[in-house]
């Protein structure tokens, strides 16, 4: 039931988000408090009882016989300033209420408000004329100053006020003291956080957390996803500090409890932006994986490429990525690697020549083959006449390689020989010189991005075949990282 005022024909209650404030009537102090607040809370309880000025409950027209309740409240409609004045504040018009108390006549009588108010101006004035007497008083006739060693008729003397002066001066030294440790101790926390100046006065720190190099090439990402991350209302960070909670999960592959403290956050604030910059990051970054036109790739051809393989357009290879095992027994079947004894995720990563990476197929289940990968990815589509393709003895293409006018080269198989032929040997030696790039840059990516390294949750993974899948997005944002750092290809 709503409490309602209990002042005669008072109709007010207490409504959800209303302005009125409800006050119940004072009790009687205990005699623990004192004799003089038993009095004072006795008085102040009698004064509104008598203001109220209520019958009883059982029909008669006593106002002595009706007791007030805990439950009895008086709005603040009924009050001058509409609240009740401290118990103390005796003179106070609000002691107790007197406006609009319902019965016919005057209100009732009490101190004027006005009245009050000159009350008080007029005894602030007067502490005010006091203390200023007081002071000048202690100017015309200043207190002599004792001599050391010679007792003053105070109880003070010479030695004890030498005594006070040495721990005057003591504490004055040890508030120094505290004073530079305290600015000492609020240096080192400085360095500590991770802020923007921090970052970018310490290089070393900038790619241990993000695995960015350089503070120009993290600046600049961060101007490129900056207007599309909020930076007020819900969100408790700003677009620097969204976009390094990021990155930190990306390359220290931290929980989202670690990060939530770090960033004092909860949980599922820390899951919620992450992959809001993950959706801005992927959607600006894909554009970094690029399929360099023939005359760019010859131009700037490394010196390993130029003798035997300097129609290359592409090395070729597949990553595996370790993920929990699914619930469903289907998925749990197609994500089956045979080859780590483990569920895992599969991407087909291209490089090219340069070292950089050029192309990524979507996520396959980690029972796929190499090449069902290969010829169900968009690979084949992007060769043209007389392009050369450098891979692993599972990319058994020739077949599909060809109806693109180009061609792949794998090592060579033995094939009921007991051994390959010199020939063989030396061709299989100066494939695997440039091959070896291709698993150079795959593991650099890793220990870039450490979160490729362990076990992904389900959650991460999401439904292969999808457009919105969460892994896709994952392994495309650290490959477009990784494609902003020098190269692990040397270029001579």
């Amino acid at each position: 039931m709503p409490e309602s005022c209990c002042v005669y024909k008072c109709t007010n209650k207490r409504v959800p988000h209303g302005t009125l404030k409800f006050y119940a009537i004072p009790v009687v102090r205990n005699e623990r408090f004192g004799s003089q607040e038993v009095e004072i809370s006795q008085r102040r309880r009698d004064k509104w009882v008598a203001n109220l000025r209520r019958t009883a409950d059982d029909g008669s027209h006593s106002t002595s016989t009706w007791i007030p309740t805990k439950h009895h409240k008086v709005c603040s409609v009924h009050f001058i300033k509409g609240e009740p004045a401290k118990m103390y504040d005796v003179n106070n018009p609000d002691w107790a209420p007197t406006q609009k108390m319902g019965h016919d006549g005057a209100e009732v009588r009490g101190v004027d408000g006005t009245r009050y108010d000159r009350l008080q101006v007029r005894k602030r004035k007067i502490q005010v004329n006091e203390a200023a007497s007081a002071l000048l008083q202690m100017q015309r006739n200043p207190p002599p100053m004792p001599k050391p060693g010679i007792e003053c008729q105070t109880d003070t003397t010479g030695i004890q006020l030498d005594e006070l002066n040495a721990k005057y001066n003591s504490l004055l030294s040890e508030n120094d003291e505290l004073k530079r440790h305290i600015a000492q101790q609020d240096e080192e926390l400085a360095s500590l956080r991770l802020t923007e100046d921090s970052l970018k006065a310490d290089e070393i720190k900038l790619t241990f957390f993000t695995g960015i190099h350089e503070w120009v090439s993290f600046a600049a990402l961060l101007s490129l996803i900056r207007t599309q991350l909020p930076d007020t209302g819900h969100c408790k960070l700003n677009p620097f500090q969204q976009f390094l909670l990021c990155l930190m999960k990306l390359r220290l592959n931290l929980g989202n409890q670690d990060l939530a403290y770090r960033f004092n956050l909860s949980v599922s604030s820390v899951s919620r932006i992450f992959h809001r910059v993950l959706d801005v990051l992927f959607v600006s970054l894909s554009p970094l994986i690029h399929w360099p036109t023939r005359k760019a790739l010859r131009e700037s051809m490394p010196t390993a490429f130029r003798r035997f393989f300097y129609k290359c357009a592409i090395i070729i290879d597949c990553t595996e990525i370790f993920i929990e095992q699914p619930s469903d027994l289907l998925a749990r079947a197609q994500t089956w690697s045979s080859y780590k004894h483990h569920n895992t995720v599969k991407f087909l990563l291209g490089i090219t020549p340069q070292g950089t990476v050029s192309f990524i197929s979507p996520a396959w289940g980690g029972r796929a083959s190499d090449k069902i990968i290969t010829e169900s990815g968009e690979l084949i589509n992007k060769l043209e006449p007389g392009d050369c393709v450098i891979a692993d003895r599972g990319f058994t293409i020739d077949e599909y390689c060809r109806l693109a006018m180009s061609e792949v080269k794998i090592p060579p198989f033995t094939r009921g020989k007991k051994q390959l032929d010199k020939v063989d040997v030396d061709w299989s030696r100066e494939l695997s010189i440039v091959r070896i790039h291709v698993e150079r840059v795959i593991g650099a990516v890793k220990q870039k991005f450490t979160i490729l390294e362990g076990t992904l949750p389900i959650a991460l993974v999401g439904n292969f075949g999808d457009s919105n899948c969460t892994m896709d997005k994952l392994f495309t944002v650290c490959c477009a990282l990784y494609n902003t750092c020098p190269s692990v290809v040397p270029l001579d």
